[in-house]
């Protein structure tokens, strides 16, 4: 269903995961580790520990390693996301990590 949109993917199965787990610390106002979710440039561009994401590449994306609690950075803090979630947002990358709207944005 998702397979040939990948701008449907993001919006359906990516943004929903980054709006609830991801916003209220990196945001456009706070920036926790010097990276908003709410734009792919500062996604693409990073923090203090490089690119979140680097399009096509999942195994060099910082964002996967945190959420996988494998860093000294364990990303979200306090519950880990579920596989599923996870899983997702690998597929993304993988896929080329295609930018949409997220929130109210």
């Amino acid at each position: 269903m998702f397979a040939a949109d990948p701008a449907r993917y993001f919006e359906k199965k990516v943004a929903p995961i980054l709006a609830r787990r991801c916003l209220s610390c990196h945001n456009n106002a706070m920036k926790d580790g010097g990276i908003s979710f709410l734009d792919r440039d500062s996604v693409l561009k990073g923090g203090s520990h490089g690119p979140a994401i680097v399009p096509g590449k999942p195994e060099l994306s910082y964002l996967l390693r945190a959420i996988r609690y494998k860093e000294d950075v364990k990303m979200p803090p306090g519950i880990p996301l579920p596989a599923k979630e996870v899983e997702a947002l690998t597929e993304w990358i993988r896929r080329g990590a295609v930018w949409g709207k997220i929130g109210s944005q």
